[in-house]
């Protein structure tokens, strides 16, 4: 686990009053930081490896994997001269992978005349008549803005994010353009039924007929690319002819990972077809609610044997970040489903099953070795590490590595002195490690061009997860 820029030289020790048997991180809660003399990082910590509770541990890391997980005294002794960032009793994480967002369109407030009253998404985007509202919004072209957007994610614990829109060098992103920003292939489909309200206009509601359309596919993909397009995103008949055609299409056509983004009108006989097909349901809570009043049947896809994940949307019917898209959830699940899911199942829904959407579950989404050393550190308020952690918000965020790199952090938890000068850029109480001169901009430039953006660790003026909002820690 490295940091961008590498590592200045040894620093210099400071007495202080900290019993032998305490380390100074876990006294202060802190991440202290022990420059070795390999390439090899150690990162300690108590790790969330997805059983009950968090262990005590160590994390190897060399040349952007994980090496090793285990005991910190068997880990240290078997790298004696690796960097060690000994983070106390901080808790350790995989990175979140944020399984649905839209990062070029992510960096606006909902619109003020947005109601909970569309059927289907043709609606808000002017495709179904005069007499539905028609959302205003803005994509951001400008890289300025779209790094602000990735920045926002990224404070609050994403280092893997999925949708049309990347920033090199920041977290990583999982589309379908062709471009290097693009770490992970990925068949992000928006609407691969076109405008559905016409292209399904001739049938009757209900049909009952052979399946008469299939999605629409993006070009130049291996046939075996993971496909996630958004089904079924509304509540009428429309929607639900989407999900039936599409998952009717993956029956068909086996041999490669298929998704489901939203599902909101996803049938009864549907969801019971997605843990067989082997469909993740990528869900989105906040954006579901703030658009058409409802969300999909989250228990009840559990019970069919389906994975599934989460994912923000974007800033415009959805949620700023991972930690208040978990905050809607929590509240619909309470309301609803009488708190059938656990934190650890919502943990879940943003590291492994995240990982197993876009087929990169081997890649990264866990602490194993083999995979990235895509790592978040937070500071747990909670008995349960994972009720801490989906509880948490950005603030709680410690620091944040991708690929062993690390890019964001808190400053009140490190040493300044043991940072290199490219993590001298303060964002409130972080700090980003970053060298803009890949980016044509300087750190002020980015801060004063933003100043109206969608906050980072603000949750102002975001959009409303109706009755099941919960306050906010």
């Amino acid at each position: 686990m490295a940091f961008r820029g590498g590592l200045p030289g040894v620093v210099s020790t400071v007495a202080l009053a900290v019993p032998l048997s305490v380390s100074i991180a876990e006294a202060a809660n802190r991440c202290d930081v022990s420059p070795g003399r390999s390439s090899e990082t150690i990162v300690v910590g108590n790790l969330l490896l997805g059983a009950e509770g968090a262990d005590r541990g160590a994390v190897l890391v060399v040349d952007g994997r994980i090496a090793a997980v285990g005991e910190p005294e068997d880990v240290r002794s078997s790298a004696p001269e690796a960097t060690v960032i000994d983070c106390g009793s901080l808790h350790v994480s995989p990175g979140f992978i944020n399984a649905h967002e839209h990062p070029r369109s992510s960096g606006g407030f909902p619109d003020s005349g947005m109601r909970p009253a569309y059927s289907h998404r043709d609606e808000w985007q002017g495709n179904a008549g005069a007499e539905h509202y028609e959302l205003q919004w803005a994509a951001a072209e400008d890289p300025i803005h779209q790094f602000w957007i990735e920045l926002r994610h990224l404070l609050a614990g994403t280092t893997t994010l999925a949708g049309s829109g990347a920033v090199p060098g920041l977290l990583k992103n999982a589309s379908w353009r062709d471009e290097p920003a693009y770490v992970y292939p990925a068949d992000t489909r928006t609407f691969p039924y076109g405008v559905a309200t016409e292209t399904f206009a001739g049938l009757p509601c209900p049909y009952e007929g052979p399946s008469t359309f299939d999605p629409a596919l993006g070009r130049g993909f291996p046939p075996a690319a993971p496909y996630t397009p958004h089904i079924a995103e509304g509540t009428n008949c429309t929607a639900a002819l989407e999900g039936r055609f599409y998952l009717d299409y993956v029956a068909r056509n086996p041999g490669r990972r298929y998704a489901l983004v939203h599902g909101v009108g996803l049938d009864a006989a549907s969801i019971e077809r997605l843990g067989d097909l082997d469909v993740t349901l990528v869900w989105s809570p906040r954006s579901n609610l703030a658009l058409y009043g409802a969300t999909v049947d989250i228990p009840a896809a559990l019970r069919a044997d389906a994975r599934v994940a989460i994912g923000t949307d974007w800033s415009y019917s959805g949620s700023y970040n991972l930690f208040e898209e978990f905050r809607c959830a929590e509240g619909v699940d309470r309301e609803l489903w009488d708190d059938s899911l656990s934190a650890r199942d919502l943990w879940r829904m943003a590291t492994e099953h995240a990982a197993y959407a876009l087929g990169i579950e081997r890649l990264t989404g866990k602490l194993e070795p083999g995979l990235a050393a895509d790592v978040l550190v937070f500071e747990n308020r909670a008995d349960d590490p994972y009720a801490g952690l989906v509880d948490s918000t950005a603030a709680d965020v410690v620091a944040t590595f991708v690929d062993g790199e690390l890019i964001s952090g808190r400053s009140d938890a490190f040493d300044a002195a043991q940072l290199p000068a490219t993590c001298g850029n303060p964002i409130g109480e972080h700090f980003l490690c970053v060298d803009y001169a890949a980016y044509g901009f300087e750190h002020d430039e980015l801060l004063q061009a933003n100043a109206q953006a969608v906050p980072l660790f603000s949750n102002e003026r975001q959009a409303s997860c109706g009755a099941f909002e919960r306050p906010r820690r």
